[in-house]
């Protein structure tokens, strides 16, 4: 819904820049209208324009903010005229005052700018303070990793060392195996003897007794005939 507010404000506002700063704000919340000095040292703003802007032009210049400082403001809401085309800022005091405020507007932007800068640097400096704590905490964290890493590397040292000496009792076995092994193999070669020897002996045994076996029979069998003989003259 369209309005008309004329206001008054009092306090420290005139020579303080105070004007340019409604008619900055004006501007950005589209109303139209103007902004003025008055002769007993307050400022008057005449805008029309949305309810609502002209709502949030009023709680924004109600501001102490050096070297302005609203003490009060007076408002008179009436239905718009539509006369006005645009925000003005009318300048009716002489050269020396205008150029005055206008130092004094420039040096309120130049406050601002630089209160904003150490903002800035502030918050960059919080970072940076931020990220040194997170380089702290990685740097301990990897400390930490590292000590672990070399708690580790002992342990495989250590395990190391009992695989070499495992390794090298398996070796003493292994020499002792092998020596059981020759010892088994000589052990082999004097049982094969041996038997080769042992079935030498049975052969030559057994040939023996045949041949003793045959003679004895033959006799036998001679003596049988003779008898055979005699019997039958």
């Amino acid at each position: 819904m369209q309005k008309r507010a004329e206001i008054k404000v009092y306090g420290r506002v005139q020579k303080a820049g105070f004007r340019d700063f409604i008619d900055e704000i004006a501007f950005n919340l589209n109303l139209n209208g103007y902004v003025k000095n008055l002769d007993d040292g307050t400022v008057q703003v005449v805008c029309e324009g949305e309810e609502a802007a002209i709502s949030e032009l009023l709680q924004k210049i109600n501001v102490t903010q050096y070297p302005i400082r609203v003490e009060n403001i007076e408002v008179t809401c009436k239905e718009p005229t539509g006369e006005y085309g645009t925000f003005e800022l009318i300048r009716d005091e002489d050269l020396t005052t205008a150029t005055y405020e206008r130092m004094d507007v420039a040096a309120r932007y130049i406050r601002e700018m630089n209160s904003n800068l150490c903002q800035k640097m502030d918050s960059i400096g919080g970072k940076i303070d931020g990220l040194g704590g997170k380089m702290d905490s990685l740097g301990g964290k990897m400390d930490s990793l590292g000590g672990k890493i070399d708690f580790l590397g002992g342990k495989i040292d250590v395990l190391g060392g009992k695989i070499d000496s495992l390794g090298g009792k398996i070796d003493v076995f292994g020499g002792k195996v092998d020596s059981f092994g020759g010892k088994i193999d000589v052990l082999g070669n004097k049982i094969d003897l041996a038997r080769v020897e042992i079935t030498s002996e049975i052969r030559i045994s057994r040939e023996s007794l045949r041949s003793h076996l045959d003679e004895r029979i033959s006799v036998i069998e001679r003596e049988l005939t003779l008898i055979r003989a005699k019997v039958v003259t």
